[in-house]
Formats: structure tokens, sequence, C-alpha cells
């Protein structure tokens, strides 16, 4: 969505475009990982789908996670997520005809300085029975002997997640879709949308008018410059962050979880063939203008993170060479929470995820999908995820993701 000024045209304006207008069940902007799983489960149940995206599929925000897949999270919502989308990552490959490389690792929390919160959080995960276990210091050096040299007092392990490859994920979705018979609409810029009646009707593009029963918001970064288009001034807010492949001489055993150091803000885990991929905010997580940030990989991030990896963890060292990184934004919230509801009439919300968007897609497919049947299904009670509940008061509901 290179430029989303246009105001809401009606029905009756004068065509735009030569090309021919279309119409379906749901037209989805956006084929990210949330788009493509909203159009899956659109699929599923008998919806003609036609998704319009900027570039290619995946090439956005949704290839530039670490792939994580996990429970633990500080909110119950984002928990219930995770849980109802964990058999998807688990049968993936039935499902899509492709293998996602899915690796189950766990996740251990680590920190000295952070007990009280940690304490928290366990209690929040056995409460939504999330088998997780409290460690002491030594106990985290008997399980793992590698990190016998970390300064550590308090670890929270989780063994359910892991991470996953979501170039393969994004391709599964995509080709399984098109099999499905959803329009896929490449290099196409939205720029403009239909209403009818008060109703949001469809939208406008640089390849003619698609209309549809719904419009479906996807467009993860650019989701606020849709909303703008129909009056909706909801906070989304882009997050800068990188992560890094180190080379082979900082090999990180397979059986290591994926580690987070909660103090200092920063994660590693092994990537699948001996290596350490390493990230973390290091508290910088500012707003970044999707439009305008610089994709290219910051020296003085990079040298960060390494020593800060290097002093948590105690397994790569600081000066390790860089295999290959990359660079991307979460697209969030100022509460970290995404919006998935009906923001008017005929428009459907479901971006600023801030980090959670690929775990989670599975069941906010599903989530969406109700969303558009008359008889609907309940899945999950996202009334808190409405769109109209910010404030200036608005209080952080969760952590960032990695």
């Amino acid at each position: 969505m290179a430029s989303l000024s246009m105001k809401i045209r009606e029905k009756s304006a004068r065509k735009s475009s030569p090309h021919k207008s279309q119409t379906s069940d749901v037209v989805i902007i956006g084929a990210g990982i949330i788009g493509l799983a909203t159009a899956y489960s659109l699929s599923r149940i008998g919806k003609s789908v036609q998704i319009i995206e900027r570039s290619k599929p995946g090439v956005g925000q949704s290839t530039k996670t670490g792939g994580g897949i996990r429970l633990a999270h500080g909110s119950e919502l984002n928990i219930q997520l995770s849980q109802l989308s964990l058999d998807t990552w688990l049968n993936f490959e039935k499902h899509f005809n492709i293998d996602p490389f899915y690796r189950t690792t766990g996740h251990l929390f680590l920190t000295a300085e952070s007990e009280s919160a940690l304490l928290s959080q366990a209690t929040l995960l056995e409460r939504m029975k999330v088998d997780c276990e409290l460690l002491t210091k030594s106990q985290i050096s008997s399980y793992w002997p590698q990190l016998s040299s970390t300064n550590f007092s308090k670890g929270l392990y989780c063994n359910e997640g892991g991470y996953l490859d979501q170039h393969r994920v994004i391709k599964g979705y995509a080709d399984t879709v098109v099999s499905n018979g959803v329009k896929l609409l490449t290099g196409t810029q939205v720029e403009g949308l239909l209403k009818v009646n008060e109703r949001i009707s469809g939208v406008t593009t640089s390849a003619g008018k698609f209309h549809a029963e719904w419009v479906v918001n996807a467009a993860g970064p650019y989701a606020g410059e849709v909303a703008d288009l129909v009056g909706c001034q909801i906070p989304f807010v882009s997050r800068r962050h990188e992560l890094l492949v180190l080379e082979e001489s900082a090999a990180v055993p397979e059986e290591i979880p994926w580690l987070i150091d909660m103090d200092r803000q920063v994660h590693m885990r092994p990537d699948g063939s001996g290596r350490a991929l390493i990230g973390g905010f290091l508290g910088h997580d500012e707003a970044t203008d999707p439009n305008t940030y610089d994709p290219d990989l910051s020296e003085e991030w990079s040298k960060e993170v390494r020593r800060e990896a290097s002093h948590s963890f105690c397994i790569t060292n600081p000066e390790s060479k860089v295999l290959k990184g990359w660079s991307g934004l979460y697209p969030g919230t100022v509460d970290y929470m995404p919006v998935i509801d009906e923001t008017l009439p005929g428009l459907i919300t479901a971006a600023g995820f801030s980090g959670t968007g690929l775990m989670h897609a599975p069941i906010v497919g599903e989530i969406v999908a109700d969303l558009t049947m008359s008889t609907k299904r309940n899945l999950v009670d996202i009334s808190s995820l409405n769109s109209t509940r910010f404030t200036k008061e608005s209080q952080i509901l969760e952590s960032t993701g990695f």
C-alpha cells in the first residue's frame, strides 16, 4: 500500500481503471501469514476469496522473524491463541504437503533480576495448563551443563514450542489456498475502499475494482494506513528487530532450548545446523515508519547483540563472525496486543500482532472466517481486541515477540 491517502469511494464513483470489476465473498488486503491463514480458513467453508498483495506472498514481515512458536506469554489470551494453533504446526505437512522443519526445543526464560516477574509468569502458565517448570541455578546447570557459567538465579522452562522455517510455511499456505480456488493478485496497490449504504463493499486498486461482502485488513505494517482510509485512528506501531546467524565456530548444541534473557532482552536458539541464531530488542523497541525504515543490518546493533548474547549465555563469542542476518518489523499496537474485530460494517481488521502473528496465524484465520459467518462459532472471546479500546492511558498488556 504505497499510497493510501485516497478517500473512500462510493459504488457509483467513476471507474479509475480500464480493468473489469470483479466480485467475491471476501477481499483480503495482504498476503502475509495472517492474510494467507485467513484465506485458507475461508476457502474451507466455501467462501470465494480474492487476495490483493502489494508485492509477493510473505516477502514483507512474515518471513523476517525467527520462526518461533511458544506457549509462554504475558496474557491469557495470547496463551490461548498459541494453544489453539499448536496442532497445526505439529501436523503442518499433513495439511499443506510441505515439511515446515518444525523442531520442538522448548523455551527457557532466564533471570537474575526479575524473579517476581518469572514467578508471576509461572503462575499464569500453570493456571492455563501449560507444562512448565521453575528451575534454580543448580537445576539449570544440571539440565544444561553448557549454561553452568551463567549468572542467572532462576529459570522457567516450557517444554512445548520451538521453531520452524517460516519461508516453507508461507509457501505451504500460498500453494494450498490457490489450490483451494483462492485468487491471489500480486504486485497490486490498494488505492481506496468502496462503500455502499454505509457498508464497506470492496476495494479499488491499480488493477481495478474488487467488490465483496467483506474486506479484511491484514496489511501488516500498513494496516494503519488502510484504517485511515475509513477514518479509523487505530494506534498501530511497527517496531524494528534484527536477527543474526553466527559462523560455525559459534556452535550451539541442538538440545539447547530457545534461551531468553529477560533482563537483557536478548535471546538465542540453535538454527538447525549447529549454529547460533541470536536477536533481541536490547531495550530499543521504538516506533519505526514502515515506509522509510532501512532494512540493512545495523553494525552497531550487531556488535551489541553479539556482546550481550555472549555475556548472557556464555556459549558464543562476542567476536564471532556473522554468517547471515536480516531485519524486519513487528507490526503491533501501543499495548502490544492485536486488533481483531469488525471495525466497520463490512470491514474486518486483523493486524498488530507484535511478533505473534506467525505463531497465532492458524487460529486467527479461523476467528476471522468466523466473523464473516451468519452463525458464529465463537471460537475465542476476542472482545478485548476491539479497535476502539485504546486511550491515552492504554497500558502494555503483553511483552514484545521475538
